[in-house]
């Protein structure tokens, strides 16, 4: 007799049988999963900080930690990127520098570093007081910046206002130097920060969504929405984008479609205009819109989000064009040398970090197509340390290093590029960027180049005296020479110039009589390897040895890395903050290798490089142009 069949016993499962079960289940676990790595990712202040600016997302911001869970290779970009660094709360990984037990000297002032628990604090006393005079020890917050340059800032007893400690830490350097030797500045300027300059002025481009808050004089309650250039700043408030992409539905069917998702921004689905003033909100110069703008704006930040085709409480003045004497008006009324620093004559530029100006400027922008995206990217495909590290440098596209920036849309000349350029194809000469975009702007204490892309012209030269491309290579050639070479080629017209310009090189003859903008910008070409190939490097040690006792400091600094860049100098020692008296024994001493040890007795030098035969300068000339020097005050503040 066969036994009864028993009842099969009921499993727990753990699993749904059914689809509409596990969707349920794999929604939950989805959203326990953000939950998660939410609260584990988040880095804003757990207890705010009352001595600093604190990281504070309000509204519709989130923060980039939100972002990370569900990003994580966006989010491996932009933490390799400088971009991230531009503002960091101070602590032992930040800071780059070995700055326990720091002493330096600058101002009649002794500054020392102490540290303590992880932490650093500066004490300061009038130079060679007695050490009871030190000041109460001040700590060190807050940093901007870590690729070339960081800058740190201290707590002032003053609620969450933070003021500069006045040296700057150039990287590559390994070394520490006064603020003002870390900008092109008059010689007799202290300081070009204040007490509170951050919370009222740096906090504007250097976080996302800052907010400056006011209590009352130079006093300051300001926190942010993220400490550097996060996520948010470009791709707007991320809080109903997070909340509705809970929902994993939502997710598949996003992508299973080519809509794009309303609630973020994305810049490569936007115009060249709109996507580009994304960057625009900070790589511009820009004035608020009247004083009841100014004061919304440091109490909340700007309304603008990226999408909007405005900055709504900002605008951004370029200073040629039909209404250009209004805008420049406008200019010289909220500060009377803004012009006269931030550009060239005629409205072009001459700053780093101000790009968009140049960008709006250019005819390529005119179409609508062209846009800071058309070269540079964000988010690189490659996400290995090794290839974040070598992207992060420029953040440029790939292929977009070469001509195929430009000539993904001037194809007509791809196929012989040299019957435009009159250079061979392989040259440096045959580049797009070096003709079209050369290094006219400085910055970072280097030439850096326009981002208004325009044509080289010797007549502009004379009027603007701005640097043509032709000269900024041919370093050894006179304008004339130029002029005749634009005729040639491109049939433009000869300027009148004067007897100089047809004798003696333009470089040299900046070098000399150029007010500091200038001398800063040859000193930087003559260390630039395509101009020395070009120019043959041989003359030009004497010029920039000269320059180690120029007056202004970053045209030293200049000087001096072009000099080590040139066979015999690699690695030469020479402080650029020292005194005159000092800054002339460097000269003669560095003179006096290059005679000995590097100058060839057999070379012949030539007239136009306004030195004789043996390679000493022409005397009567080169004092007459010294007399000629232009020495007006040269202010060009990033």
């Amino acid at each position: 007799m066969m036994p009864e069949p028993q009842p099969t016993p009921k499993v727990a499962r753990f699993f749904p049988s059914t689809w509409a079960g596990r969707c349920a289940l794999i929604s939950i676990a989805w959203g326990l999963l953000m939950i998660v790595g939410w609260v584990l990712n988040t880095e804003w202040d757990k207890e705010p900080a009352t001595n600093r600016p604190t990281k504070n997302p309000v509204g519709d911001y989130v923060s980039a930690d939100t972002c990370r869970s569900c990003h994580p290779g966006n989010y491996a970009s932009w933490h390799a990127s400088y971009h991230r660094t531009m503002t960091q709360v101070a602590n032992s990984e930040t800071i780059l520098a070995d700055m326990a037990g720091l002493e330096i000297t600058a101002f009649s002032t002794d500054y020392i570093v102490l540290e303590q628990n992880g932490k650093h604090y500066v004490r300061s006393k009038p130079e060679g007081a007695p050490e009871a005079k030190f000041t109460d020890p001040q700590e060190i917050v807050l940093l901007t910046g870590s690729h070339n340059m960081q800058i740190c800032w201290m707590t002032s007893n003053d609620g969450r206002t933070v003021e500069q400690f006045p040296f700057a830490y150039i990287v590559a350097e390994d070394m520490w130097v006064p603020m003002t030797h870390s900008f092109l500045m008059p010689p007799e300027h202290i300081t070009p920060y204040s007490k509170g300059e951050w919370n009222i002025s740096c906090i504007n481009c250097h976080v996302t969504k800052g907010r400056s808050r006011i209590v009352e004089g130079e006093t300051f309650d300001s926190d942010v929405s993220d400490f550097g250039i996060s996520c948010e700043a470009c791709h707007s408030g991320g809080r109903e984008h997070v909340e509705l992409n809970r929902d994993p539905t939502r997710r598949f069917k996003l992508h299973l479609t080519d809509t794009p998702d309303q609630t973020i921004a994305n810049p490569a689905d936007m115009d060249g205009p709109t996507s580009s003033l994304l960057c625009g909100q900070c790589h511009s110069i820009w004035n608020f819109n009247n004083a009841e703008a100014h004061m919304e704006f440091v109490k909340e930040n700007s309304d603008f989000r990226p999408g909007h085709t405005e900055l709504k409480l900002r605008n951004v003045p370029q200073p040629s064009g039909a209404d250009a004497a209004e805008k420049r008006a406008a200019m010289i009324a909220n500060d009377a040398a803004t012009f006269d620093n931030s550009y060239w004559r005629d409205g072009m530029v001459r700053v780093t970090g101000r790009e968009y100006n140049g960008v709006t400027a250019s005819p390529c922008f005119k179409g609508k197509d062209f846009s800071c995206l058309s070269c540079h990217e964000m988010h690189p495909a490659n996400t290995e340390a090794t290839a974040l590290k070598q992207w992060a440098k420029n953040q440029m596209a790939p292929g977009k290093m070469t001509n195929q920036a430009c000539l993904q849309c001037h194809q007509d000349m791809a196929a012989d590029i040299s019957a435009h350029t009159y250079h061979p194809e392989a040259s440096t000469g045959s580049s797009c960027y070096n003709c079209h975009m050369p290094h006219s702007s400085f910055g970072l204490l280097r030439g850096v180049r326009s981002h208004e892309v325009a044509s080289p012209s010797a007549i502009e030269t004379i009027e603007l005296g701005r640097p043509n491309a032709c000269n900024l290579c041919h370093l050894d050639q006179p304008l004339a020479w130029t002029a005749g070479k634009l005729h040639e080629w491109y049939g433009h017209d000869i300027p009148v110039m004067e007897k100089d310009d047809h004798e003696i090189s333009l470089a040299a003859k900046w070098i000399l009589k150029g007010d500091a903008a200038q001398r800063a910008l040859i000193s930087w070409s003559m260390g630039w390897e395509p101009a020395q190939r070009a120019s043959d490097y041989r003359w030009l040690y004497p010029f920039l040895i000269f320059e180690l006792n120029d007056p202004y400091p970053a045209v030293r600094f200049v000087a001096w890395k072009s000099l080590q860049s040139l066979p015999g100098f690699s690695g030469y020692k020479y402080d650029y903050t020292v005194n005159d008296d000092l800054q002339k024994e460097a000269s003669a001493r560095a003179y006096q290798k290059w005679w000995q040890e590097q100058r060839d007795p057999r070379h012949t030098y030539e007239w136009k490089t306004l030195l004789q035969p043996n390679g000493t300068f022409r005397q009567s000339e080169y004092e007459r142009l010294l007399r000629e020097r232009d020495n007006r005050k040269v202010n060009l503040l990033e």
